[in-house]
């Protein structure tokens, strides 16, 4: 006897007969200490595994305080795909899903399926109505479809069983958790059932015994191609739901969504995101989307904006927009030192001598910007100029970095100044950087005045945004401003390690066009994790990207990419896809090969460290609303672009209400 025959004769034990013979038991000695084994449990203990109630209702169960129920699946949509019942997996509640799957007979089930066949073209002769006729029709096609993939071999007979186990801590929640799991399974095309009166059958079917009380009732004719569908393949899923994570959009292959937390330094090394695609593809769009869902997160969020494509949507948010240009009046002072923290060190640092030399170390590289062709021989001539600089203002008899203020740092005019006193005391000297000389002379003195001046710009907005398109005709101060505005944000974002932030980096193309400014982005994007950051880097023109190098030669792309544990590719032309493969070191399958070379608008490859999904980014309402509010208008049918009223379309359970009444009474939840 089966341990399910022994539970159900436990519960239900079978009436004896009147004519049943009662046989005399014969008992063993030898088998009395082993029959009274019960006597050396320890009962309390075991007693309090049980519930202290059972009480068996027409249609759910209550044990002590949990309330069950359990619905039977008595229909199966007519066609699935990988992964369709992620919806109902991913649904919040006590709920687990039973599957029986029983073999079958292949030539009786021919047979069912040709006298289905059969008869269903004999009844659909004699019917006239239009949606009988459909309906017969639908039978026909079904079970020709199952004669033919049995004929192809490629699949064989079975009996399929579904049960879905609800539990809840009260009837109410019990009840709204049914009509939840209810609407799932109706959208998913399946016909729920709740067992009126079974109660008992239901519940234990459900239990890991092995016994299927209700299969008379709940068998359906199917095939092995089918059940598969049903097992959890989630190798393509990339799904991580919690409240912080961050929604990417919807997976083509198994139409769940794409989530990924990026606090969760367990799963995700980094922060750091490159997102690369051609003009037209929705890489612009995606990033813009990033920033709305990162700003009601209370990110504080940074912008190098090289085309001016999200002045729109950052003045909207309320954030602020710094326009560089040649002679803007908002000024960053390349000299100036904004933060204790330096790249070759891991702790900040206070000594105010060391934070020079580090800083000297990176104007270096922000005169190479200005004079493409600078020599080592002119760096160090340079070094010792800057560093005059810094000792004639005066600030190094400070302790700290808070005890000065913007203007009394040294401007690049006090460099100049220096220079011209090099020309009087050591001519030698001066004759190597005479020609940094005169180019440093038209930025300080001439119509360029973007880097003189003391810092006046005030980043104390959520959302900050540098747009340098003003600039994009005068290519080498472009990538001068691009710098200059990467080392402050830097220092700013090394300001403080709990705060979360978020720098978007644009058409980052930009910084390979020098090695020294190539070299720092690199370095500075290696260690945001450690101040709680993540850098966001975009572009379009994948062949500078491919083409850039650092100071010690390694590919800036490469560099880059390796150093971004979550990679979007969008649309790619053929050579972009080649490229990326041979001079980035990526792999591609053919079939994403063929998905990156159509170049859909919205389609992309994530790559979330080893895993991958094909994925489609979808904009909500709202987001389209604010992106693009004349699209918003056509596609959802309004005369105006103002914001709806999303309060009246939230219908919560009263069990709801009551969860959100009592967490706000409770001080709220918190976001982390």
């Amino acid at each position: 006897m089966s341990f399910g025959e022994h539970l159900i004769n436990l519960f239900m034990p079978p009436a004896k007969g009147k004519t049943e013979k009662k046989e005399e038991e014969v008992i063993d000695p030898r088998n009395m200490d082993r029959d009274n084994f019960m006597d050396l449990i320890d009962r309390d203990s075991l007693h309090s595994l049980f519930p202290f109630s059972w009480e068996q209702y027409p249609t759910y169960v209550q044990s002590g305080e949990n309330f069950m129920r359990v619905i039977a699946i008595a229909d199966y949509p007519k066609r699935v795909y990988g992964n369709w019942l992620s919806e109902l997996k991913r649904k919040k509640g006590a709920i687990d899903i039973v599957q029986y799957i029983d073999s079958a007979s292949n030539n009786s089930m021919i047979t069912y399926y040709k006298k289905t066949i059969q008869n269903k073209e004999a009844q659909l002769l004699n019917t006239f109505d239009p949606y009988k006729q459909k309906v017969l029709k639908n039978y026909i096609d079904s079970a020709n479809m199952q004669l033919d993939k049995y004929l192809d071999n490629s699949t064989t007979f079975v009996y399929q069983h579904m049960l879905v186990y609800l539990r809840a801590n009260s009837l109410t929640e019990l009840e709204d958790l049914t009509d939840n799991v209810k609407n799932t399974l109706i959208k998913l095309q399946m016909k729920p059932l709740v067992p009126v009166k079974a109660t008992f059958q239901s519940f234990w079917s459900t239990m890991p015994i092995n016994e299927n009380l209700l299969g008379d009732y709940t068998y359906k004719e199917s095939n092995t191609e089918v059940a598969s569908s049903m097992f959890p393949f989630d190798d393509a899923e990339i799904t991580d739901l919690k409240p912080r994570s961050d929604i990417e959009g919807v997976n083509k292959d198994t139409n769940s969504i794409i989530a990924i937390d990026m606090l969760d330094r367990n799963k995700t090394l980094n922060q750091n995101m490159v997102v690369i695609g051609t003009s037209g593809v929705g890489k612009t769009t995606y990033m813009i989307q990033k920033i709305l869902r990162y700003a009601i997160q209370d990110y504080q969020i940074y912008i190098i904006d090289p085309e001016n494509e999200y002045t729109k949507i950052v003045e909207l948010l309320g954030g602020a927009v710094l326009h560089l240009t040649s002679n803007a009046k908002s000024k960053i002072n390349p000299m100036q030192i904004f933060s204790e923290e330096i790249l070759s060190a891991d702790e900040a640092v206070t000594n105010l001598d060391e934070l020079v030399k580090d800083k000297i170390q990176r104007l270096k590289g922000f005169f190479e910007v200005l004079k493409d062709d600078m020599s080592q021989v002119e760096k160090a001539v340079m070094d010792n100029v800057v560093k005059q600089a810094y000792i004639n203002s005066g600030i190094l008899k400070y302790e700290r970095l808070s005890q000065i203020k913007n203007d009394q740092w040294p401007t690049l005019t006090n460099v100049y100044d220096e220079m011209a006193k090099l020309a009087e005391k050591d001519p030698d000297k001066f004759e190597r950087v005479k020609d940094f000389y005169y180019i440093l002379g038209s930025y300080t003195h001439g119509s360029n005045t973007l880097f003189d001046g003391y810092t006046n710009v005030n980043l104390n907005a959520k959302i900050v945004s540098f747009d340098l398109k003003p600039l994009q005709s005068e290519q080498e101060v472009q990538a001068g401003a691009y710098l200059t505005t990467f080392q402050y944000l830097w220092d700013e974002i090394t300001k403080d390690r709990h705060k979360r932030k978020k720098l978007f980096v644009d058409e980052f193309h930009f910084l390979t066009l020098h090695k020294s400014a190539s070299t720092f982005f690199h370095q500075a994007y290696k260690r945001f994790r450690k101040y709680n950051a993540g850098a966001i880097a975009g572009t379009q023109q994948i062949q500078d990207v491919i083409e850039g190098t650092t100071d010690s030669g390694q590919n800036i792309g490469e560099a880059i990419i390796g150093n971004s544990f979550t990679k979007v590719f969008f649309g790619l032309d053929g050579k972009g896809v080649d490229d990326v493969i041979t001079k980035l070191r990526m792999t591609f399958s053919e079939k994403e090969k063929k998905l990156l070379e159509r170049r859909r608008q919205g389609d992309a490859l994530m790559i979330y460290g080893s895993q991958r999904a094909f994925m489609n980014v979808e904009l909500t309402e709202e987001e389209l609303r604010l992106i693009d509010p004349e699209a918003y208008q056509e596609r959802y049918n309004r005369e105006t672009p103002e914001q709806p009223d999303y309060q009246k379309r939230v219908v919560l359970t009263p069990s709801e209400i009551e969860l959100l009444t009592t967490t706000e009474e409770k001080g709220g939840v918190d976001s982390e």
